[in-house]
């Protein structure tokens, strides 16, 4: 019943966010227990040097509710370098989610086999489908396991991701363009 959660003893999860190996940001997750289940709140920043004059910053906010270990709702709050806006999910049965893209428009996905995007839940290498919490867009994946703690999640977006032996996420590696790697090292992930 507390399944991901009971893996995260400390109750929360802190990364930095790496860019070409240099440091531009943090995410951070924090679980909450409540009476009927838990609450996830994920939080990044990310300010990066863009053109030689300027800096790009993104900011990110997801507040997930989940009772036996299903996603209820979640709101995500996106300022994509001054282009607000936000992406809802929803259930609204048993088997059924919606979700409002960041252009409000309205998708629905039936079945239990697919997760938000937001990679502390480790069925994120298990599933078939992701919401992309950057756009709400329904991503179909395929997953192929590298070694004993890395995944590479293929698809229209593609990622190399990482859970340790006991399913905790531990990491994250993707190419942002051509040019940027983007890695997340994990500082407190128990």
């Amino acid at each position: 019943k507390n399944f991901p959660f009971c893996l995260y003893t400390d109750s929360k999860l802190e990364f930095i966010i790496l860019r070409n190996e240099k440091e531009v940001g943090w995410h951070k997750v924090e679980f909450e227990k409540t009476n009927e289940g838990f609450n996830v709140n994920t939080t990044a920043y990310i300010k990066a040097p863009y053109l030689l004059l300027f800096d790009y910053i993104f900011e990110y906010t997801s507040k997930s509710t989940w009772i036996d270990n299903k996603l209820i709702n979640n709101t995500i709050e996106i300022d994509d370098d001054g282009d607000e806006y936000s992406i809802k999910i929803k259930r609204t049965s048993e088997n059924t989610i919606e979700i409002t893209d960041q252009d409000n428009n309205i998708n629905t996905h039936s079945g239990n086999d697919i997760l938000p995007s937001d990679h502390w839940h480790p069925y994120e290498v298990k599933y078939k489908y992701l919401i992309n919490t950057l756009n709400g867009e329904i991503l179909d994946i395929n997953v192929k396991k590298v070694n004993d703690t890395t995944w590479y999640v293929e698809g229209e977006i593609k990622y190399y991701i990482n859970y340790d032996s006991e399913g905790r996420w531990i990491g994250l590696k993707f190419d942002a363009d051509e040019d940027d790697i983007i890695e997340y090292i994990c500082t407190s992930c128990n």
